[in-house]
This record gives C-alpha cells, sequence and structure tokens, in this order.
C-alpha cells in the first residue's frame, strides 16, 4: 500500500529519485500549488496518498491539510471537518492537532450535504490562508446524484487546482463527468488492487476511540440558553437529545469544540454538556447534531 502511494505521490509532484538509497535525493520537475481535493470511495487509500504527498511537499515549504472525512476522521473528532498546518517532515502520515474544526452534527455526509459544504468551504479559506498548497481528504460517497451534486459544487467554491481521483473500476464516471475540466485538472487513479476494506464495526469502533481521546480531559459544563443561540437540523425533544453531539461555536461564528449533551432543561433555559476544556463564556450557539456518543465516554473510572 505504501508503494503504491510513494509512487503515485512522485508522479503528482513531479519528482524523480536520483542515487538510490540516498533519502531527499530527487530532481523537483516542477512545483505543485493550490488546492488538491482526493476523492474516492471508502478504503481506496486517500489518506494513505495523502500521508505520501505531504512527505514529498513539506520538504520545501509549509502544506495545510483538510480533512473532510467525517466519519473516519485524522483531524478533529468525528461529524466534523478539521484542518492543520505541516511546516516540516514529522515522520507522521496524517496525525495533528487541528488549527481548527467546523461541526457538520453527523457521521455521514447523506442529508448533511449543506453542513457538510459549509464545514469544507470554512476550513479550506483558513488553510489556504496558512499555506500555498492545501491537500483536502473527503468521504467515500461518490455515486448517486447526491454525490454528483456535493462535488460540483465543491468544485465551484473551492476551484481546486487538481482533483485526484482513485477508483478500482470506474466507479466516479458518473461523478467525474459532471465535473468542469476547465476548472481542475483531473487525474484519475487506480486504487492499490489489494486493500483491506473495513467493516462497519471496525469504523464505529474507531470512531469511539477518537471520541474517547477527544474527550480524556473533558470537563460538565451547564450553560445558560438566555442571549444563546439554539440551532437544530431536525425536530428534537428534551427527552431525545442526551448523548447527542452538539457544536460550541463562538461570537465569530468559529467552532470552538464538540461536546456531548447529558441534559436539556429548556423551562430553565439551561444544558448541560461535556465537552474538552475551554472557556464556556465565549459560547454563543450550541448547534445539535444527529450522531450519539455514549455520555460516559471520556469519563474516568
Amino acid at each position: 500500500m505504501e508503494k503504491w502511494a510513494d509512487v503515485v505521490a512522485d508522479r503528482i509532484v513531479g519528482t524523480d529519485a536520483l542515487g538510490k538509497g540516498k533519502p531527499g535525493a530527487f530532481n523537483v520537475k516542477h512545483r505543485v500549488g493550490g488546492a488538491l481535493l482526493l476523492l474516492g470511495a471508502a478504503d481506496t487509500g486517500k489518506t494513505t496518498l495523502l500521508g505520501a504527498l505531504v512527505k514529498r511537499l513539506v520538504r520545501d515549504r509549509p502544506v495545510a491539510l483538510v480533512d473532510a472525512d467525517i466519519g473516519q476522521s485524522h483531524l478533529g473528532p468525528p461529524a466534523t471537518v478539521g484542518w492543520s498546518l505541516r511546516e516540516k517532515d514529522t515522520g507522521e502520515a496524517v496525525e495533528l492537532r487541528p488549527r481548527g474544526i467546523a461541526f457538520v452534527g453527523d457521521v455521514t455526509p447523506m442529508g448533511h450535504l449543506l453542513q457538510l459544504t459549509a464545514a469544507l468551504a470554512l476550513c479550506a479559506e483558513q488553510a489556504r490562508q496558512a499555506a500555498d498548497v492545501v491537500l483536502i481528504d473527503t468521504p467515500g460517497l461518490v455515486t448517486g446524484g447526491a454525490a454528483c451534486s456535493l462535488w460540483w459544487t465543491i468544485q465551484r467554491l473551492l476551484r481546486p487546482e487538481r482533483i485526484l481521483a482513485i477508483e478500482r473500476d470506474r466507479e466516479l464516471d458518473e461523478v467525474l463527468g459532471g465535473l468542469q475540466t476547465g476548472l481542475s485538472q483531473i487525474d484519475r487513479i487506480a486504487a492499490p488492487a489489494r486493500f483491506r476494506r473495513k467493516s462497519p464495526e471496525a469504523r464505529q469502533e474507531h470512531r469511539r476511540r477518537l471520541f474517547a481521546e477527544y474527550l480524556r480531559d473533558a470537563a460538565t459544563y451547564t450553560l445558560s440558553l438566555k442571549g444563546r443561540a439554539v440551532r437544530a437540523g431536525q425536530r428534537v425533544s428534551p427527552d431525545s437529545v442526551p448523548g447527542h453531539l452538539v457544536g460550541l461555536t463562538d461570537a465569530l461564528g468559529q467552532d470552538m469544540a464538540v461536546g456531548v449533551i447529558e441534559r436539556w432543561q429548556p423551562r430553565q433555559a439551561k444544558m448541560t454538556i461535556r465537552a474538552p476544556q475551554l472557556d464556556i463564556r465565549r459560547v454563543r450557539c450550541l448547534t445539535l447534531g444527529n450522531a450519539q456518543m455514549d455520555t460516559r465516554v471520556g469519563r474516568s473510572g
């Protein structure tokens, strides 16, 4: 898998290895810049290829990463788009602390295309202000009308210089057919033949571990809802929301953190949540998500 990613990354970056066994001996043919959007179904190697690209590009400049794979996140907790900056080769493939997150509200794009589009556009804009090359990882929604609409819209909003389309058997034909070649160079890349696909159970366990780590040093807060906006994408009741994720946003519209709702008391205009330690006074808006998490996650003992 890593060898496949190295070969593809060398081709994309435009480098030829010189002098076998001599690390860093590369002849740079051209300079990759702008935004590179990676498209592909689940388990086709997007994140592995992204890691290989980072290692090559970061040799002579900072590289910004945007992780929009909301169900299998590497930057920030699941149900968010996250972004970060790699300024030198640390030996890590992708994992970094996010510099910013944008709450989507669920771990699947279906039913949340507007939220995902807005979150991705916001993080990409912030990433572009930090680096002249931005690598964007994406969820595995690549077939059907929803996928076509999503990536057509994303292309028009972000104007990526290149779209790296990783596919097993031309399953991206429909999506790519709706994209404008004049807006982006489109590279079709054959996915590695022998790549293990994760089971739904493995994906769920991965999300549970991510949230446990994210909430490891969490605290419990009771917020007054007076003077704070509460947004919900669907009808909810106080009895139904415990365990649901909630995005916490400041006065400038920046998502500060994601919490888990423990109790909602609308008559008292209060909500109790568990979230990473933060200045809770800065929270001006709470966005109720559809994804749920056991409220015991992140508690010690």
